[in-house]
């Protein structure tokens, strides 16, 4: 694409006359269809003129919301389900000629996310079915999330199947819920004999006609939830956050590249000390002298009281 043209496309980014998508589009349609005119291929910089008129396309005959990333070859599209509250982000990138791809999604992954498209309104087609059939999935995640206390994941999303719901100030629950609502893998984090006998019957009994907050609540026997206790760790240099639980060995409420929050993982029931478990982990197995633990379990001393503790590497 010539020097010109390369500043006309500066120019139309950094216009303050385009209010809007459709008239931005406008523009970059006109400006391409113009290039196309002196050249047979277009500037790898830029998408061809009918990935553009379909962009145009989209924005005026449906609902869905386009918006254009860091670069003309990325696009986020906004779709509502059908319930008209709920919308989720599909984040696409042009790679050629009726060839796009996903680049994300803020629903949990599906092979929708592994093919790729002709066309943006496969795309918006493809999702809004897919969505649509998440709605058992979005109502149990919405209706956990408004009554029980979740402490993972820390900002909890569509994206995450799962929830980790406190308890007490020791015992967590763990929940997945599977794409259609129902509860699966449920399991308790922590070390409580009271919860762990009412858990075991509770699963005998569970009651599939009711939601799972109506269950965990039959189950444990429970009007409602505590509410977080701040009393372990904190991080109190935090200006955002001054309350937030850190790990007693890396001294971080959260570790980059490693999911999962700081949690009372000590066997000891008197132990308060929050870890993250990779922490903990790595830090029982160097102290036995690196050696590699059995089946994914190691052992030894917790750091901070010095009672027998052990630790799964996966915890789930």
């Amino acid at each position: 694409m010539s020097m010109e043209n390369k500043l006309v496309v500066d120019n139309i980014f950094h216009s303050d006359k385009y209010d809007s998508l459709t008239a931005l589009v406008s523009q970059l349609h006109t400006l391409l269809y113009k290039n196309l005119q002196t050249s047979d291929t277009i500037g790898v910089d830029l998408p061809d003129a009918d990935f553009i008129e379909e962009v145009r396309t989209v924005t005026r005959q449906t609902d869905v919301l386009l918006h254009f990333g860091t670069t003309l070859r990325e696009l986020k599209c906004v779709i509502i389900d059908e319930s008209a509250i709920r919308d989720h982000t599909v984040f696409i990138r042009y790679e050629g000629p009726k060839k796009l791809c996903i680049i994300d999604a803020s629903i949990p992954h599906s092979e929708l996310q592994d093919k790729d498209y002709k066309s943006i309104k496969d795309i918006v087609k493809a999702f809004e079915e897919h969505v649509n059939a998440l709605s058992g999935y979005f109502y149990e995640l919405e209706r956990i999330d408004r009554y029980c206390t979740v402490m993972e994941p820390a900002k909890p999303s569509f994206r995450d199947d799962f929830r980790r719901i406190l308890l007490d100030d020791r015992t967590w629950l763990h929940v997945e819920v599977t794409s259609k609502g129902c509860a699966a893998n449920i399991h308790l984090l922590g070390h409580s004999e009271h919860w762990h006998d009412k858990l075991q019957s509770g699963l005998l009994n569970w009651d599939h006609d009711k939601d799972i907050v109506e269950n965990i609540t039959t189950m444990f026997d429970i009007e409602s939830f505590p509410v977080k206790d701040k009393s372990p760790t904190t991080n109190k240099g935090s200006e955002n956050s001054p309350e937030e639980v850190v790990c007693n060995i890396c001294l971080c409420a959260e570790l980059p590249e490693v999911p999962g929050v700081p949690q009372p993982l000590c066997q000891n029931p008197q132990c308060v000390v929050y870890f993250h478990r990779s922490c903990l982990f790595q830090w029982l197995v160097a102290c036995s002298g690196g050696r590699p633990p059995v089946f994914g379990v190691a052992t030894g001393s917790c750091p901070t009281c010095l009672h027998p503790t052990t630790c799964n590497e996966n915890d789930k």
